[in-house]
């Protein structure tokens, strides 16, 4: 390729190979999280970057976004011995930062680590939204793919999916499963374990992933 985006697709393949083990996210039933730049990107591969590139993540601080944008930089960094920033622009499920990026100027240097849910879900949930996925963006690499695991306090008694329906139809007013925020695969996936157990769930929105998991 002579673009750009295929100088960096190829970087950040040999950059995502050579992640440990204990970095790379495990393989499952889980999201696509990938780096996508501005779709009207002309920028020549030669010329390319001569500057600080900005890498934004649509999410809050420790994040995945944020921390796949942060082991993406330190290498890219490495690579072409320019600074790669990341900045993080949380809100609306990932929709705050997909539309900085899609309003930035054309010139390859503002990417940004992009989900299902930036590129696909919400264009499912939300009737008009301020960017296209299609036509705004260029996808450069899948770079992780992302498990859902459930999770529950470990003070609860409870050791099986089976205990778990018996504790959610025992409780009054049923249990609350906590998600980044809505319209996020957490808080999707929660939903449709509710509907195909058939128990009572509520559904309690966290500002990202730390705060549903109260890291600092």
């Amino acid at each position: 390729m002579g673009t750009c985006s295929g100088i960096l697709a190829r970087e950040l393949m040999n950059a995502t190979t050579a992640l440990s083990l204990r970095q790379r996210p495990g393989r499952a039933i889980c999201a696509f999280i990938g780096l996508v730049l501005f779709a009207a990107w002309g920028a020549r591969a030669q010329d390319y970057p001569n500057r600080t590139v900005t890498i934004v993540a649509p999410s809050a601080p420790g994040g995945m976004y944020s921390i796949l944008a942060r082991l993406i930089g330190s290498k890219l960094e490495r690579l072409y011995g320019q600074s790669f920033v990341i900045e993080n622009r949380p809100g609306a499920s990932s929709i705050t930062g997909a539309v900085f990026v899609a309003h930035a100027a054309p010139d390859g240097y503002t990417l940004m680590t992009a989900a299902t849910t930036t590129l696909a879900t919400n264009v499912s949930l939300h009737r008009t939204l301020p960017y296209d996925p299609l036509t705004d963006f260029i996808p450069i690499v899948q770079i992780a793919r992302s498990p859902e695991v459930l999770l529950i306090n470990a003070t609860l008694p409870v050791h099986s999916i089976e205990e778990l329906v018996t504790l959610a139809r025992s409780t009054p007013g049923g249990l609350s499963f906590g998600s980044a925020g809505p319209g996020t695969g957490q808080h999707l996936n929660g939903e449709l374990l509710k509907m195909r157990l058939g128990i009572p769930m509520q559904h309690v929105p966290y500002k990202g992933f730390c705060g549903r998991a109260g890291c600092a």
